[in-house]
């Protein structure tokens, strides 16, 4: 097993690291490779050397941690990454969900529960525990329910393409297109679109679109 720990500080690396050997039997000190250079990890990725990436997607920026994931996921086949950082708030929570990230664990959960989050990962799973949103919005929690089609249409409507374009783009028809968009309003509770990033400035970022 070799669980790859990418962008968390010193002191928060050796946090994590100690948290899930203290927490699970299933984990040794040499299942852990910290890596500070990006270029490295996709190196071990296309060796078929990584099982699981932990990284902070804020640092060093959001835009970079998130390039680095959505990049992460172009690989075949691509690592399961699991996210785990203090800035959770209902941006931080969509931009990592549609930029491929499987898991995301608020660095303030118990050993225990970050142990199992990584357990789980390992095998496949999503564990999304992120405890209280910076902002007061329940709005994404919905977001992991999401097929992979609609979260494909809804990484194209953060991109405000319309229905038009998001058929153009996904090869699927306006009808098929607007069910996708019903679909996605109903799971994230709101009435129409313009809702959708009301109170979120996405920024500028390569697209990103799981197939």
């Amino acid at each position: 097993m070799n669980i790859v720990v990418h962008g968390l500080s010193p002191v928060i690396r050796l946090g994590v690291i100690t948290a899930l050997l203290e927490a699970s039997d299933l984990f040794l000190s040499e299942h852990f490779t910290d890596i500070g250079d990006p270029e490295e990890v996709h190196a071990l990725i296309r060796e078929d050397e990584i099982d699981l990436v932990i990284i902070d997607p804020t640092q060093p920026t959001l835009n970079a941690g998130l390039a680095l994931c959505r990049d992460i996921k172009c690989h075949t086949p691509a690592p399961p990454v699991l996210a785990f950082c203090k800035g959770v708030s209902p941006r931080n929570v969509l931009l990592s969900h549609l930029s491929g990230i499987d898991s995301f664990v608020h660095a303030n959960e118990s050993p225990a529960r970050l142990a199992a989050a990584v357990q789980s990962t390992l095998c496949g799973s999503r564990e999304w525990l992120i405890g209280p949103l910076e902002k007061t919005s329940t709005r994404w929690s919905g977001a992991t329910s999401l097929t992979p089609r609609e979260q494909q249409v809804l990484w194209l409507l953060s991109e405000r393409c319309t229905n038009s374009q998001i058929a153009r783009t996904l090869s699927i028809s306006a009808n098929t297109v607007k069910n996708h968009v019903a679909a996605v309003l109903r799971k994230l509770a709101v009435k129409q679109r313009s809702e959708l990033f009301a109170d979120i400035s996405l920024p500028e970022q390569q697209r990103y679109v799981r197939g």
